[in-house]
């Protein structure tokens, strides 16, 4: 038998301990009250022995003593010892005469002694007592003797036979039976149909007893609760699986759409919504970095103000739409200028938009912007509203920091095209106007 077997070969194994200790219960039982028997009956025959002493030994030692015969006292003594079994034997005679015979010495007066009188024949006075002691009767002594070893050794076996014969016919009629069930119960498998297991046999031998039976019809039950359950557990986790993978695909397109919302607010976070360009807060970060980037390299830095003239004249006139759509068309035409990398345009604010032109000097970025501001103009955009000019124009202002003229702050380069601007509004409009 294997591993898989232990369970049940303990089993057997403390039924055969078991059944086997039983029999040794039932030998010590047995013995015991065998060697008690033997023990009182020893008794009796001591004690009936005694009593024969005095009938079969007070009248030759009285004529031994009587006549002096103090050897033949002494071998009658030893004789009654020996022919009786008995452990001692005193004589004391009137005279002080003292004999002993025995291989142990006599206990004291209080011991458990018999005693018997000397007299001659027809003779009532004493001329001396003898006293016996019986050896004790114990029970390592009766065990000893080979009648009692013979008749305890045929109990035992028959107490062995017993238990082995008891635990083969508790094997045939459990154990196997309990093995095939835990060689079933070994192979388990809820997913397997029960068929398969043979507990579910209808075919169970008539002698099987009706535990092993009640056994087996509730290991058959457990398995098709099991079944069951397992079956419905299944359906479950489908269930489950099919709706974990719907709040899956509605968590994926809840994170891709927060995701372009994300980007959508970043992107009206530093841009403008009506034109597309950065706002006044990136403008504002990109040019204080621009001014340290100057600042630490001795580098230039160029920063124009731009707006559109007399645009509340035009949206009064035209519409907001068209004015919308006059920023949308100027943010359009600063996108396709300023085209590098380095450079970024800005709607300010209103009508007005800002360029910062990293690497530009006040004479270059005054060509471009007067340039741009050219290309502007000849597009012809009607105003209808403006009371000096009959179509669209820009004014712009313009601030360089350069190592030969440096600003303290990018709010001082800022403040600078400012006023540039404004010298160009009051100048006329339509014009481009350089910071001192």
């Amino acid at each position: 038998m294997n591993a898989t077997y232990a369970p049940l070969r303990s089993l057997k194994s403390r039924t055969l301990m078991g059944l086997l200790l039983l029999g040794l219960a039932m030998v010590l039982v047995l013995g015991g009250w065998h060697l008690r028997r033997e023990l009182n009956l020893q008794a009796e025959q001591a004690e009936a022995s005694q009593q024969l002493l005095p009938l079969l030994y007070a009248e030759p030692l009285s004529r031994a003593m009587a006549s002096s015969q103090t050897s033949a006292a002494q071998r009658l003594l030893e004789a009654m010892v020996s022919r009786h079994e008995l452990q001692s034997a005193e004589l004391r005679g009137r005279d002080g005469l003292r004999l002993l015979s025995g291989p142990d010495a006599l206990p004291g007066q209080d011991s458990p002694h018999s005693e018997f009188a000397l007299r001659l024949p027809g003779d009532s006075e004493e001329i001396g007592r003898v006293r016996v002691i019986a050896p004790e009767l114990s029970a390592w002594g009766q065990l000893g003797k080979p009648s009692m070893q013979h008749w305890l050794l045929q109990l035992l076996a028959l107490a062995l036979a017993l238990g082995l014969g008891a635990a083969m016919l508790v094997d045939r009629l459990l154990l196997r039976h309990l093995r095939r069930m835990a060689s079933d119960m070994e192979r388990f498998d809820p997913s397997r149909p029960p068929s398969e297991f043979s507990w579910f046999d209808d075919g169970l031998p008539a002698r099987t007893p009706a535990e092993l039976q009640q056994i087996n019809r509730a290991m058959a039950h457990v398995h098709q609760s099991v079944d069951q359950q397992l079956q419905r557990k299944q359906r479950e986790m489908r269930d489950l699986s099919a709706q974990v993978a719907q709040q899956a695909r509605a968590l994926h397109e809840a994170q891709a759409a927060l995701d372009i919302k994300q980007r959508e607010l970043a992107q009206l976070a530093r841009h403008d919504k009506l034109t597309g360009l950065a706002n006044r807060r990136e403008f504002d970060d990109a040019l204080r970095r621009e001014f340290k980037r100057a600042q630490r390299q001795q580098s230039r830095l160029a920063l124009a103000v731009l707006d559109l003239d007399h645009l509340k004249a035009y949206n009064e006139l035209h519409g907001h739409d068209a004015g919308d759509e006059l920023l949308r068309r100027f943010a359009r035409l600063l996108g396709e200028r300023f085209k590098r990398d380095t450079d970024l345009v800005a709607r300010l604010g209103g009508e007005e938009f800002g360029a910062l032109l990293p690497g530009f000097d006040a004479d270059s970025a005054q060509g471009l912007l007067e340039s741009l501001r050219e290309e502007w103009r000849r597009l012809s955009l009607p105003h209808g509203a403006s009371p000096v000019d009959a179509v669209v124009t820009v004014s712009i202002g313009l601030a360089a920091y350069s190592p030969a003229q440096p600003y303290l702050s990018p709010l001082a380069l800022m403040q600078a095209a400012d006023e540039a601007l404004y010298i160009a509004k009051h100048a006329g409009r339509d014009r481009l106007s350089l910071a001192a």
